[in-house]
Parts: structure tokens; C-alpha cells; sequence
């Protein structure tokens, strides 16, 4: 459902981030030259890999499709997950080329001053939407046959595409009903729910909508009753021909569905998903894969390249036996794989049975401080390069706790969907660590779901800084 002012905003952006691009870029050489020659084909270079990095990463994140230009909200988020892509690639680029006419003060000046340039485009776009909006005119009219949850859900889209769509009221035959509810009374005194303000908004019965939308220009009406279930909507295509208005259906599935299904189509045959998983698109699983790849091989060269040969040593003067834990435990589609830690505990015949829990002897005093910060875990940015596990995502359990817990807990084996993380939703909300009652381990299953079904780059890299943030401040589960 495009219209043709979205089409133009879609071009107009592509263009614009081109000049923008490139612009600051140029300005960056002109600056720069000032104090240091760059070499002519440093230049060309950074040209086409730059240009190449941003419409890649565009074309990933799908910046230009209606979508995301229709909305400025979806625009926003496309725009944050491209900049911070676009950032990250173009560093590792740097790290990769190595070239010494390519400094850090031309590199941050130009990320800086690119960064700025969007910003300021997108605040820009913001306003001349909002003056579009404001003096169109030629908004296409609609309207919505049924007052269901599915009904009400329409509404709420076409009142936010207000640049394309102008939501003009629903048609229900249960009228009386509907218009008792339109102002209840709330708890503490009156007012009004999103809800009941739809529902002030019910203009008649279905069989009114044909007359409604002649006298008001209505072009195209939205049904969320079926014709099998509702004889008069059959009668009301038939008239529709003959006006010229275009009748489309929208299933009613809230009572079989979750509010968070997901409808994609195969050839022309629509395929409901049970939940919305955007880890399911291949162009994220690329972005996804290529971040854990970026990342744990920065943590490896500038981290765990001098950190481990100390940690090590520390951990073989403390106690006796290896340096690397390594277990079995559950990986996406429940595949087991290999799980690599530093070794924080007393070698023991129970360490694939029994849980760390607090002030466990097995621990030892300079596995608890591993413990503390986080610290045993950095070897497991092995298996993210490996790709057993990703910097991010649900964290993997031993296998007979796989076992043990798909059989009392609902959905729990829905978390084995992805890839497990180092770090997860549910350990920055307070579920790190042991869980020794089912309900803290439906608290989890419940996080590592709705992590699944929320999944952006800006979401990983959030889950990232509150990570560290933890690290620092300590937790009282960390044991």
C-alpha cells in the first residue's frame, strides 16, 4: 500500500543520503589535506567502500522500501540500525586495511559529520511530512466493516499512515452494543481508552457503508467479516462493483492467534506465522552473523590476546587441572555443542549435573571473582566465531536441564529457535545466573521469547553496554 508521495520520499532519500555520503566525505579529504597529504588512490577507495558498505547495509535493513519511508517511526529505527552497521563495518575496514594516510582524527571527523548530516535530513523529512499531512488533500478515504480486535487494529495503522490513508469510521451491525461502550466510566472517575475512542467512531451498520462512502468519497472499505459469515457482505460486493469501490478482507484470527502473529505468502498463498520473528529473515540473520563475527574478533585480537595467557596462569596457580571448562549443552534446533569457559570450579565429578549455587564450595576463590565479572566467559567468543552461539541471545543450559525443564515448563524449547548468547535480555533483567524455582526459570523463558520476537541490531548492542554496565556495578545472582 504505497502511494505516490511515499514513492517520491523513498527516491528523494536514496538520492539525498548519496550526496550526503559522499559530501562529507569530500569535505573530510578538503580538511584533512590541510595537515596531511592523503594518497589519490586512498581516496578512490574510500569511495567505493564506503558507498558500497551503506547501500549494502541499506538494502539489508530495507531503508528504502515503503515501509520504512511511509512511517517515519519505522524510517527512525531503519536509520539507527543502518548508522551504527555502517559505523562498525567501516571501522573494521579500517582495521583491516591498515593504511597510515587513513588517521583516527579523519575517520571520527568524517563518521561524526556523516552521522550529523542523516540526523539533520531526518529531522528535516519529519517536518515536511508533517506539513504533507497537515495540507493534503488527496488522502485515500477508508473505511471498516466489523468492530473486532482485528477492526480496531486496522484503524490504528491507517490513522498512523496519515500521509496515504485517512481512516473515515467503522460499520458494525452491532451498533447499540458498541456505541453503549464508547465512554465507559474508569476506575477513580471518567474518561475515555483507546478503545473507546474508536469506537465513537462507528458511523452505522454494514448495510449503510455503500451510501456512507458515495456521499463521502470513500474509495476503498476493509472488511473483517468474511462472506461465508456474513450474507450481507456478499450483497454489499456486488454493489460495490457497480460504484466503483474496491471491497478487501482481513481475517479475524484474534481468537485463535497470539496479538503478535506474523503473515508472510508463499507464491500467493498467505502463511500465518504463531509469532513475528525477524531472525527468521535471511537479511538479518546476515546483519546478525556479521556483528557476532566483527565483534568477538575485536574482543579476541584487543582482549582476550593478552587477557588469557594471565587468566590462565592465575587459574593454574589457584587449583589443579585445565585452564578451559568445556560441556555439552543445547544450541539452536537443540543441537548440543561444545561450550568453552575458564574453569571456575574444583575439578568435580557433578559439573554437568548440578548448578553453582551460592557460596558452592566447588568454587573457587578466583573462579568466584571470574564469576563476578563475567570474566569465565570469554572464551565462549570462540564459539561465537565458530557459530555455535551468537554475542547475544537466550543462554545455553546443560543437556539434562534441556531435558528436565521442556518437560514441566511451556514454550521452553521455543528459545532454542536462535542461537544461544554469552548475554541475553533475561540476564540484564535479573535473571542471571542459577535458577532454582520454575518460576525464575519461566521468567527467563518468557525474556528469551520476547527477545525473539523484539530482535534489532540496536537491541544487541543495548543488551551489550547494560551488560558491561552490570559487569562493572556487580549483581547479586553473579555466583
Amino acid at each position: 500500500m504505497s502511494s505516490r508521495f511515499d514513492y517520491i520520499v523513498r527516491i528523494s532519500l536514496l538520492v539525498l543520503d548519496f550526496i550526503l555520503l559522499n559530501g562529507t566525505l569530500l569535505v573530510a579529504f578538503e580538511i584533512f589535506d590541510a595537515y596531511r597529504l592523503m594518497l589519490p588512490g586512498t581516496r578512490v577507495n574510500l569511495f567505493y567502500i564506503t558507498n558500497l558498505i551503506w547501500l549494502s547495509l541499506t538494502a539489508l535493513l530495507k531503508m528504502y522500501n515503503y515501509r520504512s519511508a511511509g512511517r517515519y517511526s519505522h524510517l527512525k529505527n531503519a536509520t539507527l540500525n543502518a548508522m551504527l552497521a555502517f559505523a562498525l563495518f567501516f571501522g573494521f575496514y579500517l582495521v583491516l586495511v591498515k593504511q597510515d594516510d587513513i588517521t583516527i582524527g579523519f575517520s571520527l571527523y568524517f563518521l561524526i559529520q556523516f552521522i550529523a548530516a542523516i540526523g539533520c535530513s531526518r529531522l528535516a523529512l519529519k517536518a515536511i511530512i508533517r506539513s504533507f499531512v497537515r495540507n493534503t488533500r488527496t488522502r485515500k478515504k477508508i473505511a471498516i466493516i466489523g468492530f473486532n480486535d482485528t477492526a480496531r487494529k486496522l484503524a490504528e495503522y491507517f490513522s498512523g499512515q496519515k500521509t496515504s490513508f485517512e481512516f473515515s469510521g467503522f460499520f458494525d451491525d452491532d451498533l447499540i452494543k458498541h456505541q453503549a461502550m464508547a465512554v465507559p466510566v474508569t476506575q477513580g472517575g471518567t474518561g475515555s481508552s483507546p478503545s473507546s475512542a474508536l469506537a465513537a467512531n462507528i458511523k452505522g451498520s454494514v448495510k449503510d457503508i455503500i451510501d456512507y462512502a458515495i456521499t463521502n468519497n470513500i474509495k476503498e472499505i476493509y472488511s473483517t467479516l468474511l462472506p461465508d459469515h456474513n450474507q450481507n457482505v456478499q450483497d454489499l460486493v456486488k454493489q460495490a462493483d457497480q460504484h466503483f469501490l474496491r471491497i478487501k478482507f482481513v481475517p479475524d484470527f484474534t481468537n485463535m492467534l497470539r496479538s503478535n502473529y506474523h503473515i508472510d505468502y508463499m507464491n500467493h498463498f498467505p502463511v500465518i506465522s504463531l509469532r513475528d520473528e525477524p531472525l527468521q529473515e535471511i537479511h538479518n540473520q546476515l546483519i546478525k552473523r556479521c556483528f557476532d563475527i566483527v565483534f568477538s574478533t575485536l574482543v579476541i585480537v584487543f582482549i582476550l590476546s593478552w587477557l588469557y595467557p594471565l587468566i590462565a596462569l592465575c587459574i593454574k596457580l589457584s587449583s589443579k587441572g585445565p585452564v578451559i571448562f568445556r560441556q555439552l549443552r543445547s544450541g539452536q534446533d537443540n543441537k548440543p555443542f561444545w561450550c568453552y569457559k575458564f574453569r571456575t570450579m574444583t575439578v568435580n565429578s557433578n559439573a554437568d549435573s548440578q548448578q553453582a549455587l551460592k557460596g558452592d564450595v566447588r568454587v573457587t576463590r578466583l573462579g568466584a571473582f571470574l564469576r563476578k565479572t563475567s570474566l569465565d566467559e570469554l572464551p565462549q567468543f570462540l564459539n561465537v566465531l565458530l557459530g555455535d552461539m551468537s554475542v547475544i541471545g537466550p543462554r545455553p543450559h546443560m543437556l539434562m536441564h534441556t531435558e528436565q525443564y521442556s518437560a514441566i515448563i511451556s514454550k521452553f524449547m521455543v528459545r532454542h529457535f536462535v542461537k544461544p548468547g554469552i548475554s541475553g535480555w533475561a540476564q540484564i533483567n535479573g535473571l542471571r545466573g542459577g535458577t532454582e524455582t520454575n518460576d525464575l526459570m519461566e521468567k527467563r523463558v518468557e525474556h528469551d521469547i520476547w527477545y525473539m520476537e523484539h530482535w534489532s541490531i540496536l537491541l544487541d548492542m543495548k543488551i551489550i553496554f547494560r551488560t558491561v554496565f552490570n559487569i562493572f556495578k556487580g549483581e547479586e545472582t553473579a555466583y
